[in-house]
């Protein structure tokens, strides 16, 4: 199944995703209840120390994503989550690429977000490299929803606030099975719940992380994510630790990696060449 990220300090692993600066680490963070920080880690779960993230809260982190702002490498930190659906306006933070060697990763700008339907949590944040929108995905209702938040041209004004876009669901989730809910029956129930979103290098896929597997929606250039979203996925299978929160490409886009919380585990491993039955796209 592999072994927990190296670092001890990471104990929540939450998001996860590449760096536009270094193919050699990935970012991570934990969840709610840490200081604002992002952690490097290696491939292999290696740990090339942390970096603290000034002018920001750390509320709920559940994801992070990465993006060209400006023409230089950035970071995406979604403080999205939302258990009780009770938050008014959720808060993306755009901050700087330490790579390798930094140990600051300072803010960019603060965007706060609203949905067009009220408050939920979510758990799933992207940034789609051919248009640069944001997507955020839904996590406590099935089938969950994908919203669209404009990415912005400036940096915001302080305070403001944007209204997302509600894109349409992701479905074809497979249902827990009794098995799953013989197995545990806590989170056996809520195998199917979405915990990250990451988009591919070269924007033509995107990978669902839920608590059981991985699911890879592949589109065409000019098509927009809800036809994608509507189609059967390509399941990628992962080692079954107890709580997976974390998912994303790496910087070649051949490769998956995720990890779980309560340091079950973490692990890259090769997507497979796998014909789609919906598609016929032969996968890398």
């Amino acid at each position: 199944p592999g072994n927990a990220p190296a670092n001890p300090e990471l104990k929540e692993l939450s998001g996860l995703t590449r760096s536009l600066r270094t193919d050699d680490w990935l970012w991570g963070h934990n969840d709610s209840g840490d200081t604002p920080r992002l952690f490097r880690v290696g491939l292999d779960g290696g740990d090339g120390g942390s970096v603290e993230v000034p002018d920001t809260i750390a509320i709920d982190w559940e994801d992070i994503a990465t993006l060209r702002w400006q023409g230089q490498p950035a970071l995406l930190i979604g403080d999205i989550g939302d258990n009780s659906a009770h938050r008014k306006a959720i808060t993306l933070y755009a901050v700087q690429d330490p790579g390798a060697r930094g140990d600051r990763a300072p803010l960019l700008w603060q965007l706060n977000v609203r949905y067009p339907d009220g408050p939920r949590d979510a758990e799933g944040l992207a940034v789609d490299p051919l248009d640069g929108s944001i997507l955020i995905l839904s996590k406590r209702q099935r089938p969950p929803v994908i919203y669209r938040v404009a990415m912005p041209s400036a940096a915001p004004q302080p305070g403001s606030v944007t209204m997302a876009e509600r894109i349409g669901p992701v479905l074809h989730l497979p249902a827990p099975t009794a098995i799953d809910l013989s197995e545990d029956p806590l989170y056996g129930l809520l195998r199917d719940w979405p915990t990250a979103l990451d988009i591919a290098p070269d924007g033509l896929s995107a990978i669902v992380t839920t608590y059981k597997d991985a699911y890879r929606y592949v589109r065409k250039a000019s098509e927009p994510w809800a036809e994608a979203f509507a189609r059967t996925p390509q399941r990628i299978d992962l080692p079954q630790w107890k709580q997976t929160e974390a998912g994303a490409y790496t910087a070649d886009g051949l490769h998956f990696c995720a990890g779980s919380e309560q340091r079950a585990g973490f692990a890259c491993t090769p997507l497979a060449s796998e014909r789609d039955s919906s598609t016929g796209r032969t996968f890398p």
